[in-house]
């Protein structure tokens, strides 16, 4: 307690913080003051145990009690989120933050202050986060602009895997939406009015930032993302390669860079301060430089949008520097763990933002283990050897301690950032970062001198470019089945090896932590009950359909997409990351029922994302680029096709039967119509699903002529519940018990259609739907069959 004062309060409010956010476990604020009361009391006490458990105890509280106010909010009556559903209506309020601003579209938060609907204008409150789905915005913070858009709350699809955008927004105390088609929709009604302060630093960012994008119009990009914070304008495919060769860290301003920015200012202070004799004899210069470089360090954090990784490293700087100023040894982790708790007592929810806790986990690898690593080589002699092994143990502690929260947040991690970073780091860090940083302040002063500067960096730059381009050619890790539990064990690995002394205990900590986690992955028994699984996914205003068959294979029927093509990628955004959160790391059988961009685009990512075993399609003539596209990705794999139509006699697959029912001879379509979409029965014992694609009328007609071949005992609506399909005639031929429909949630089709919703009711068929329930799962064992929903969560 005495040697680390600050480690048991910030694991007490971590703890609190957690079980808040995973398990929903809320306390009253009076009761963190009551534990304080009975802390402060302890203090007499001869022991300080029971001091430490009433810290601990108190702090937990804490956290358990601060995130109620972001997620249970007591939203006021003139809240912009009471007009979520109402149409469009027209919003007038100031942008309250930097806008992230990027080439071709952008988003900003609003400050919510009058709404104009049916004529009236109401006043309003809250804030409401925009996007611009094309053009640049060009409004700065305190700017007052007004817009015309429908109001939407926030809310997430109901898929395993998916990342909690809901929760996101909530813990910036966003609880609306609104989406703008263009920027030149947006109506600028008076510039600065609030915010100065603020405004004054995303004005000079901004500029800063169009001189550096003028000097350097390839490379600036990734010098805005490095000096100023701005990764709006980095390629997806460039950042893409900077993470695959894990040096993703480097686009963000880290800690490395604001304290290489730090070193460079007192360097300079020092030098200019020591040509003045009668200064050097009146004052410490050393001490009056360290003093002196805190202000220009604190205008940077605010100059460069103020990240959790900027504000950890500048206060760290803070404390390291009065430290020193002082006279005073500083203990890193003591100066860590004090930092962590500063910047989580003034936002709780920031314990939950990635960047925060990659960049404190990074840097307490670095001070925990790179001693380890780097022991064995401390008798070198030479010198440049020895910093490149230190740097390498730096980059291995760093990657080893970020490698599973890596895995759990993206599904994959990579190791060729151990090697990157002794390449990138003294290119980009000491070279481009330090000549960039020089030229901010001539860019406000002579921009024609800081061109040479930009130059200079812009180069450094393209040359890493390159070297992160071949480095991108080493495959990441593919870690799909990271689980909380994995997070907890290496934290708790982190933190014996932090606390224990002496090495033997240090090691032994650390092989029973990598047994712990092998443990928890070993491989399952197989299970006697083969069962059949289907999993209606929730993807949005498409169709997407996991099928698990009795002997283990797995059979994928469509992808979703966007309704038009563009927009979200469905395969990277949901789709995949659903798969592999269940366990799913290959594809046996790829099923697309007809080639329309709902059905078809997510199959895209993965394609390129996991195995697949056959690709199944009608074989129908279809000018489509996409289904193109895909396959050609197939072909490369030497995936085997097979084509599938009411021709093709039924056949078994994973100890299920196919029953190809459509298309036909008969077919009503075109080659690339709904009418043409795939059919089939998947039977297993007397249980069968029925899958329709998107077809309408025309063809369930011709298939309702034979009820015996459509009888079904789950039936996956057609056309995501249209008023075009679900007939009464073929609704009376299937008969089935269950039916699915899969629509996005306040889709602009209106599906699912009332009429149809009103022929399955009459009919007394249970419908579950994915707009409501989320992700639908029916489980059957051939004589039985259940079903459940994300939405309850009795998902499994």
């Amino acid at each position: 307690m005495h040697q680390r004062p600050f480690l048991v309060p910030l694991l007490g409010l971590m703890g609190g913080l957690c079980a808040s956010h995973h398990f929903d476990l809320m306390f009253p604020p009076w009761l963190a003051w009551l534990c304080l009361a009975g802390s402060a009391a302890l203090i007499f006490f001869r022991s300080a145990v029971p001091l430490i458990v009433a810290v601990g105890l108190t702090f937990f509280v804490w956290g358990g009690s601060s995130l109620a106010p972001f997620l249970y909010p007591d939203l006021s009556s003139t809240h912009v989120a009471r007009y979520a559903g109402c149409g469009p209506v027209i919003i007038e309020g100031i942008v309250d933050s930097r806008p992230d601003v990027r080439p071709s579209e952008g988003k900003f938060c609003l400050a919510a202050e009058s709404v104009i609907a049916a004529d009236s204008t109401l006043p309003a409150s809250g804030r409401l986060m925009v996007y611009v789905k094309q053009g640049m915005a060009p409004f700065l913070t305190g700017d007052r602009v007004r817009f015309r858009a429908k109001v939407a709350e926030p809310f997430n699809y109901g898929i395993p895997g998916e990342y909690d955008y809901r929760r996101y927004l909530a813990y910036r105390d966003i609880h609306a939406t609104a989406f703008v088609g263009d920027a030149d929709d947006i109506l600028l009604m008076r510039q600065a009015v609030t915010f100065p302060v603020q405004r004054f630093f995303d004005r000079s960012a901004a500029m800063l930032g169009d001189v550096i994008g003028r000097y350097s119009p390839n490379e600036g990009g990734v010098l805005r993302a490095l000096l100023l914070g701005e990764r709006g304008f980095v390629s997806k495919e460039l950042e893409e390669a900077y993470a695959r060769a894990g040096v993703n860290h480097i686009l963000s301003i880290s800690g490395f860079h604001v304290g290489i920015i730090a070193l460079v200012i007192y360097r300079s202070l020092l030098l200019l301060l020591s040509r003045f004799e009668r200064l050097t004899l009146q004052i410490n210069l050393r001490r009056t430089a360290l003093l002196a470089t805190l202000p220009p360090v604190a205008f940077y954090l605010f100059l460069s949008g103020a990240a959790p990784a900027t504000v950890r490293s500048v206060l760290m700087i803070a404390v390291i520097t009065l430290a020193l100023w002082l006279e005073r040894e500083t203990d890193p982790i003591n100066v860590l763990t004090m930092a962590a708790l500063a910047m989580l007592a003034a936002n709780p929810p920031s314990l939950f933002d990635i960047s925060f806790q990659l960049s404190f986990l990074a840097l307490w690898g670095l001070v925990v283990l790179t001693p380890v690593f780097s022991h064995p080589f401390r008798t070198l002699d030479n010198g440049f050897v020895k910093n490149v092994i230190l740097l390498l143990a730096a980059s291995a502690a760093a990657t080893l301690v970020t490698f599973l929260p890596v895995g759990y947040a993206f599904h994959r991690a990579t190791v060729a950032g151990i090697i990157s970073n002794v390449f990138i780091v003294p290119l980009m860090g000491y070279g481009a970062v330090v000549a960039g940083f020089a030229a901010l302040p001539l860019i406000a002063v002579t921009p024609v001198a800081a061109g040479p500067l930009i130059i200079i960096a812009s180069w450094l730059v393209a040359i890493s470019n390159r070297i992160i381009e071949w480095l991108a050619r080493i495959p990441p890790v593919p870690l799909h089945s990271v689980t909380r539990i994995d997070l907890l064990v290496s934290f708790l690995l982190l933190l014996g090896l932090t606390l224990l002394p002496g090495r033997r205990a240090r090691i032994l900590v650390a092989g029973i932590g990598a047994l712990a986690l092998s443990a928890l992955h070993l491989p399952a028994m197989a299970g006697g009950n083969a069962k059949l699984v289907i999993t209606f996914l929730s993807v949005g205003q498409g169709e997407s359909t996991l099928v698990s068959l009795p002997d283990g294979k797995i059979m994928l029927v469509d992808g979703g997409g966007a309704v038009h093509g563009g927009g979200t990628d469905v395969g990277e955004r949901l789709l995949v990351p659903a798969l592999w959160s269940m366990g799913v790391k290959s594809i046996d059988y790829l099923v697309l029922t007809h080639p329309h961009p709902d059905h078809l685009e997510g199959l895209l990512y993965l394609a390129a994302a996991m195995p697949v075993g056959e690709f199944w399609e009608t074989g129908q003539p279809a000018e489509n680029a996409s289904l193109a596209e895909l396959r050609a990705r197939l072909v490369e794999q030497g995936v085997p096709v097979r084509h599938l139509s009411a021709a093709t006699a039924p056949f078994t697959v994973g100890g299920a039967r196919i029953e190809p029912l459509w298309p036909c001879d008969k077919s009503p379509g075109k080659g690339a119509d709904n009418d043409d979409s795939l059919v089939f029965r998947l039977v297993l014992g007397g249980t069968c699903i029925l899958f329709t694609g998107d077809i309408g009328a025309p063809a369930e007609g011709v298939l309702a002529n034979d009820p015996a071949r459509l009888r079904c005992t789950v039936l996956k609506v057609a056309h995501h519940g249209s008023r075009y399909s679900s007939s009464p005639s073929f609704l009376d031929a299937a008969s089935p018990q269950v039916a699915l429909i899969s629509a996005g949630r306040r889709n602009s089709f209106g599906l699912p259609a009332p009429e149809t919703l009103a022929r399955l009711e009459a009919r007394g068929i249970d419908v579950y739907r994915t707009d409501r329930d989320g992700t639908v799962q029916v489980t059957c064992t051939g004589d039985s069959w259940e079903v459940g929903t994300f939405a309850k969560g009795h998902f499994r």
